[in-house]
């Protein structure tokens, strides 16, 4: 059996290099958790003995299970090109598979074996604050102008008659 060639791993431009490296199976790259999925998924997690691994990065989800073509991105059902494998005791993933399931875009260039990952901005979340920190006592007073009044209608009593007499010129 002919092993599998190497391939070069670039993600947003920095090469990633592991004691394994990636590699082109079918002519599908796959590689394993670390460093390469390590790198693109912000958080990876296994279920069923390590037959299924989730990986999440944001508000995106993409699960797989060792020796299956099928994934879940989210709740749509995925293929993949080739199924997950273990070997050695390392689960080998195709990589493009759960980039792109993660918002990544993925290039490969045949000529050079090499994939380059360009990783999508992480979304601005919301700031955590510091363990430790808790929030002072009571909610905080906000300083708010009292509303202008409006002028009241005064009522100062019956009217008087008009000293200057109202002159009407009709010009006819």
């Amino acid at each position: 059996m002919i092993p599998a060639p190497p391939v070069t791993v670039l993600i947003d431009g920095s090469p990633v290099e592991g004691s394994i490296a990636a590699r082109l199976r079918a002519g599908v790259v796959v590689a394993p958790l670390e460093p390469y999925l390590g790198e693109i998924a912000q958080r990876i997690e296994t279920g069923d003995n390590g037959l299924r691994i989730v990986f999440e990065r944001g508000e995106r989800s993409f699960a797989v299970s060792i020796g299956s073509r099928v994934a879940r991105a989210g709740p749509a059902v995925e293929s993949l090109p080739i199924a997950p494998y273990l070997r050695g005791g390392d689960a080998f993933i195709p990589l493009a598979a759960v980039a792109r399931a993660l918002g990544a875009c993925v290039d490969y260039d045949g000529a050079t074996k090499t994939v380059h990952v360009s990783l999508e901005p992480d979304p601005l979340g919301t700031l955590t604050p510091l363990p430790g920190w808790t929030a002072g006592p009571g909610p905080f007073q906000t300083f708010a102008p009292p509303a202008t009044p409006e002028a009241a209608p005064r009522f100062t009593g019956v009217p008087k008659p008009r000293r200057t007499p109202i002159v009407i010129d009709s010009h006819e």
